[in-house]
């Protein structure tokens, strides 16, 4: 919530690699050689929030490249269940 909710997934993705550091390691944000453009963090980003727009979490209907989190997100947040 500290991006106000709506925020470009690029951003995100930078934001947690950088609250991660020290977590990560070199494998979790580099290329894979299969896929030059993005690094495992990505692509598991990807895989996450496809799941969290099942759950209702994530809007399902933002731009694309651009993840919003919905009210029943917001209170899923709230209550400690995310």
């Amino acid at each position: 919530m500290e991006l106000g909710g709506r925020a470009e997934v690029s951003h995100v993705l930078r934001l947690v690699e950088k609250k991660m550091q020290g977590v990560l390691n070199e494998y979790d944000v580099r290329p894979l050689p299969s896929d030059s453009q993005d690094p495992p963090l990505a692509q598991h980003g990807r895989v996450v929030s496809n799941t969290m727009v099942r759950e209702g979490l994530l809007s399902s209907d933002s731009p694309w490249g651009i993840w919003e989190i919905t009210e029943q997100g917001r209170k899923a947040l709230q209550q400690g269940g995310v």
